[in-house]
């Protein structure tokens, strides 16, 4: 069995992945694969070789502000026992690592259900058909190149039902708690889906084999055996699950995301797409159903389900998954109370593989009223695939091919009913018909024949050269003249990218702010939202900050990537960095290091912040939660240079008096796009629109109204139609009642009857007041309206009228079918820009299971200017309208007076300060009492010490770590220790010597019997 797998495996990998390989495309995505999984994989790599920055079991000051290696890693690698074999690739060789790895956790796959298939009694050819089935299917296709590490708990899942099973046979449990350790071990969020993935096995299990008359263990007995699993795995796993569940407790992820998104049911094209993604990859997936699964399987559930008693559980069980696809709230409850996310179908394609190997292995019961059953089914399965394409049948040619194959196996299952003595002869076919199957599947994944899937795959070589020049090996120049502690971020659009973040400045060690990871500090998270970061999401908190001034400096920023080309064009910066020069008096710019497709095109510039604060200082005064919560958030912003912002009044500190400099513009509201509201402005639109059939081809556009009048007749707007006229007049009153709305301020952004998003100016008054300041557009009470599908059909009909084009039944018909197969999902862009640059938002859409979050408040940093910035230019897509409660400009000056706040807190820094992995330390020198105040991510592992005595430390700033110092000199030293990690050794070293001594055990016990059987 294992031989007749391992060459089918082969043979499948060599035509699949192969396929990727030929084109000169690693199996690396060009989003979280690059952003994430590649530089971690790197990352663990250092740590084994013991090159990196730090330790695994340390603080890390490469993630982001800081955070817990461990902790931090313990989601993607450290449970990961396939990782660790990176170890033995030479590096120059990673990515070659990367890609053996994924294909050696997807042949354990087909390994680990092999196992399960032999406890449960299949026949060789049951069990090798759903071992391909189980390995090969759209699921483990797509995680392979996406997120290879989610092919763990597809490993895992069928050891877990196999030691489950055997426990209610009578065996030992000692193998369920290893096994279950594993899991603890690999990934808390693994360890939470396969929990209830085991539990619904054991449930429907235990009541298939009572209805099957099978001995069973008391209740009493399999309730204490299973305590006593899960106990014991516990405490092997806790050295690694206590310090990550208790990160976990206390990360952004908890109470940040929106329950299932806010859905009662997925959008309508999920429901229309779904029978189609049954069998193959349509191109696009939604909410993760990807299922892909063979032909077979279908056919398998026609011939359970006629037997519905016979096969009761793993009936019930497929309606169980059906029902679980229909809903929003399972998917989300699955995926830890969070997004509406199927990737618990991992689990799903488990029952798959056992199905067809059931069929498998009764190939001999298959009936003449199964085959007219299954064509009953496949007669509505075809209706429903013609429905979803829009009343037509239009594939890709891979999706005929797997269809194709669908109809091979129908074929021969008819064949079967003709010979039904020739059973094996037709499994060997089977065998063959379920391999091109799978290389089928494989292929639309993998083949740029069939998917432009390979083209989001990095070409080969380039993380590699990636991870060394993203910044242009500016990090190296850093590195070389600056030996001090230091943080970097980089300027707005210093790269463009569709992840929010990139974990590659981890491996530069230059302390980049911005980090992307599932597990990040909640309290990082809290600061960010206290001072409304437009750039904040779960999976990266602080991002760049919105490189906003004051809080670069208050995170202790010193040094800015910028692009070569926004320093030439003097884009906006922030105030006080200037830029870095060379030992010969010349700026510092490094050129660029062209990446193939994902380079930026420029060079870099470092600019360095003369004002960035130090990562330890103290504070005369402290901001009471009341004052602190009373403010705006840039008021929060200004007044933490004020003042140290404390969870609770501290008796005996002076409360800092809070003054404000900010100053809020007024403006006007201009609208700057050009409706269609007149005869000459219709004429001009059909001139534009409707060239193909106009004499007019080559008259120029935007002619003005007198010109335009001169090509009424030729447009056929001479005597225009009461149609045009009422649109002309519609449109007229969608302005006008625009206009009105934002007479005081800007309150709404609409899109005319055309469908067309209007832009807009916000006109400053007096804006030579608001030079050397930096501006912000604060808009407040956010809601959105989107153009439902039977809108966007009448705008698309109205822009035909207005074009004087004809529109014919099928054109409307092909219209409905493009508009149904493009929803919005509530997701739109707010483009704002003035003369000192372009900042661009992305509400995402209820469709992101990563960083969905609805924005109702936005603060955007426009930038610091030394010149007169007169407007402030707005435009918006996706969205119908967009309605704002208050929108404001708001300018923060900068000048002396922060000049002076930073300056004095740099003094009050700590001297002599020494920072490594886990320690801070310097001295301390103060009049007064006064607040240590650090940009430090709190945790509770950091332990203070002043003049060598322990102190309790508190939350500061929203989030930061710091703590009362009496006045004086004192030598402070802040020691850190992963929390949880000292407890859960202990219990580790406790239980895995209980399994030793029960492993003994039960060597000693089958040797005793084995003995007893002899004689």
């Amino acid at each position: 069995m294992w031989f007749a797998y391992t060459l089918a495996f082969i043979l499948i990998i060599l035509l699949t992945f192969g396929a990727l390989h030929t084109m000169g495309r690693s199996t690396i995505w060009s989003l979280d694969g690059i952003a994430q999984h590649y530089p971690i994989l790197k990352e663990f790599y250092q740590i084994l070789h013991g090159t990196a920055h730090q330790s695994l079991f340390s603080w890390s000051w490469n993630l982001g502000l800081g955070a817990d290696q461990m902790t931090t890693f313990a989601y993607y690698v450290v449970g990961d026992p396939f990782s660790y074999l990176i170890a033995l690739f030479p590096a120059n060789q990673l990515e070659l690592g990367y890609t053996l790895l994924t294909l050696l956790r997807l042949y354990v796959v087909g390994l680990s259900f092999i196992a399960l298939a032999k406890q449960f009694h299949f026949r060789r050819g049951g069990t090798l058909i759903g071992a391909l089935i189980y390995t090969f299917n759209g699921f483990t296709f797509y995680v392979s190149y996406h997120h290879p590490f989610f092919l763990l708990p597809m490993i895992l899942f069928p050891l877990l039902c196999l030691t489950i099973d055997r426990i209610l046979h009578g065996h030992s449990w000692l193998w369920l708690a290893l096994v279950t350790a594993i899991v603890l071990i690999c990934n808390v969020y693994f360890a939470y889906l396969l929990a209830i993935g085991a539990a619904l096995f054991l449930f429907i299990r235990y009541f298939d084999l009572r209805i099957k008359h099978t001995q069973l263990p008391k209740l009493w007995q399999l309730c204490l055996r299973l305590g006593l699993a899960i106990v014991l795995a516990l405490l092997i796993a806790a050295v690694i699950l206590l310090p990550t569940a208790l990160a976990m407790v206390t990360s952004s992820r908890v109470g940040g995301a929106t329950f299932a998104n806010g859905l009662t049911w997925y959008p309508e094209i999920y429901y229309r797409t779904l029978p189609d993604n049954l069998l193959t990859s349509n191109g696009t997936i939604y909410y993760w159903a990807t299922i892909a699964t063979s032909g077979i399987v279908l056919i398998a559930m026609v011939w359970s389900m006629r037997r519905f008693r016979q096969y009761l559980a793993i009936n019930v069980t497929l309606i169980l998954i059906a029902v679980g696809l229909l809903i929003p709230a399972v998917s989300a409850t699955l995926n830890v109370m969070s997004t509406p996310s199927n990737r618990w179908l991992l689990m799903a394609q488990l029952v798959f593989g056992l199905l067809a190997a059931t069929l498998i292995d009764h190939l001999n019961l298959f009936d003449q009223r199964d085959f007219w059953w299954l064509t009953g089914v496949t007669i509505i399965f075809i209706i429903l695939i013609w429905i979803a394409n829009g009343f037509i049948f239009k594939f890709r040619d891979i999706q005929t091919l797997l269809y194709v194959i669908f109809f091979m196996f129908v074929w021969l299952m008819s064949l079967i009913l003709l010979n039904p003595h020739h059973v094996l002869q037709f499994k060997l076919g089977m065998l063959g018909v379920v391999m091109l199957n799978t290389i089928a599947i494989g292929l639309s994944f993998y083949s740029s024949n069939y998917s432009g899937a390979p083209a989001n795959e990095l070409p080969t070589k380039t993380a590699e050269k990636w991870s060394v020049d993203y910044f242009d090996r500016a990090d190296q120049y850093l590195n070389r003249i600056d030996h001090s502690f230091y943080r970097t971020a980089t300027s707005n659009n210093y790269y463009s990218m569709l992840t929010v973040g990139n974990d590659i400045p981890m491996l530069l060690n230059t302390h980049t702010i911005s980090s992307y990871y599932s597990v990040q500090n909640g309290d990082v998270n809290t600061f960010n939202q206290q001072l409304a970061n437009s750039q904040n999401s779960m999976n990266n908190p602080t991002s760049d900050v919105d490189t906003r001034t004051s809080l670069l400096s208050l995170l202790n920023v010193k040094y800015l990537f910028a692009r070569q080309d926004d320093v030439a064009n003097h884009q906006a910066m922030p105030y006080g960095f200037t830029q870095l020069k060379t030992a010969k008096g010349h700026a510092a710019i490094l050129k660029d290091r062209p990446v193939f497709g994902v380079g930026n095109g420029t060079g870099t510039a470092i600019l360095k912040n003369k004002y960035a604060l130090p990562l330890a200082y103290t504070q005369s005064s402290q901001i009471t939660p009341k004052t602190f919560n009373s403010l705006s958030a840039i008021q929060k912003q200004q007044s933490l240079l004020q003042g140290t912002a404390v969870t609770h009044k501290i008796d005996g500190l002076k409360q800092a008096t809070l003054t404000s400099t900010t100053h809020q513009a007024a403006y006007s509201v201009k609208l700057t796009s050009e409706p269609v509201l007149t005869i000459p402005d219709a004429i001009n639109y059909r001139l534009t629109h409707n060239i193909k059939k106009s004499m007019s081809a080559s008259v120029k556009t935007n002619l003005k109204p007198s010109e335009a009048m001169k090509y009424a007749a030729a447009t056929g707007l001479e005597t225009p139609s009461a149609t045009v006229q009422k649109l002309l007049a519609d449109n007229q009153a969608t302005i006008d009642n625009n206009r009105e709305a934002n007479q005081h301020g800007l309150k709404a952004m609409t899109s005319d009857v055309l469908g067309t998003p209007q832009t807009y100016q916000l006109k400053l008054k007096h804006p030579s007041r608001y030079q050397k300041t930096e501006l912000y557009l604060d808009l407040s009470g956010i809601t959105t309206t989107f153009s439902t599908t039977s809108d966007r059909l009448t705008q698309l009909s109205q822009q035909s009228k207005l074009a004087g084009t004809p529109l014919s039944r099928g054109e409307k018909t092909a219209n409905w079918r493009s508009i149904t197969n493009s929803p919005l999902f509530d997701a739109y862009t707010l483009n704002v820009s003035t003369s000192g640059g372009k900042t661009i938002f992305n509400q995402l859409g209820i469709n992101n299971l990563s960083d969905y979050e609805p924005k109702h408040h936005l603060l955007i940093n426009l930038g610091y200017s030394d010149k007169v910035r007169k407007t402030i230019n707005l435009s918006f897509i996706g969205a119908n309208q967009i309605y704002f409660k208050h929108v404001k400009v708001v300018a923060v000056p900068y000048g002396k007076t922060y000049r002076q706040q930073t300056k004095q807190l740099q003094s009050t820094g700590l001297t002599h300060q020494h920072v490594t992995n886990n320690t801070v330390e310097g001295t301390s020198t103060a009049t007064t009492r006064r607040i240590l105040t650090t940009s430090i991510p709190y945790s509770k592992g950091w332990q203070l010490s002043v003049d060598g005595k322990k102190q309790a430390t508190q939350v500061v700033n929203s989030g930061f770590v710091g703590a009362i110092l009496p006045k004086g000199q004192h030598q402070i030293t802040l020691r850190y220790q992963t929390p949880g990690l000292r407890l859960g050794l202990w219990l580790s070293i406790l239980g895995v010597s209980l399994s030793l001594v029960l492993i003994a055990g039960e060597i000693a016990k089958w040797y005793l019997t084995r003995v007893q059987y002899r004689r």
